[in-house]
């Protein structure tokens, strides 16, 4: 186990209304985005490499704990740096006491692309990621329909600021796989 430094982010991060913030980290010249997200527990922290569709979703647990044993997940993270089985030395350790100098103390509020966002989640139709409408439950009680938890992750993760609006009500965000 590794303590990392993310408790200032952490803090800046609930500071700002915020649930996740992205950052950027390069290792021997590979770019990765990295998610670090405080609304689940534990708290995730997601290697997704630029440029490709690789990622790496790793738990941080209480007290900014990182378990370095890696197991099935060191191959992934070894395909991501582009390392090759037997030719090199690779330390998960080292990787991760690097990784820490560089954690930033404040949001950098780095963007990533809705689409990458949905596919490392697995939303809900992944596809569908541009707002069509909003819809209120409650003025069709009729319906007896509600804003379902999936709905609302979806719409924390794609769009920060209309889930600080509607995430206590009963608001349900419809998607479309269309931009305009």
């Amino acid at each position: 186990m590794m303590k990392l430094d993310l408790r200032d982010l952490h803090i800046d991060i609930l500071k700002h209304k915020m649930t996740y913030d992205v950052f950027d980290y390069s290792h021997n010249g590979i770019q990765f985005n990295i998610l670090f997200d405080v609304n689940c527990i534990p708290f995730k922290l997601i290697f997704i490499k630029k440029n490709s569709g690789q990622y790496l979703i790793l738990d941080v647990l209480a007290g900014y704990q990182l378990d370095t044993y890696l197991d099935e997940k060191l191959k992934i993270l070894k395909n991501m740096l582009e390392l090759k089985n037997g030719k090199s030395k690779f330390s998960t350790n080292q990787f991760f006491e690097e990784f820490n100098k560089k954690i930033p103390h404040t949001i950098q509020n780095k963007k990533l692309s809705k689409a990458t966002i949905s596919h490392v989640y697995h939303c809900e139709e992944s596809e569908k990621i541009y707002i069509r409408e909003l819809r209120n439950w409650d003025k069709y009680p009729e319906l007896g329909k509600h804003a379902t938890k999936e709905n609302k992750e979806k719409t924390r993760l794609l769009y920060p600021d209309i889930y600080e609006e509607i995430k206590d009500k009963n608001i349900s965000v419809f998607y479309t796989d269309k931009e305009k």
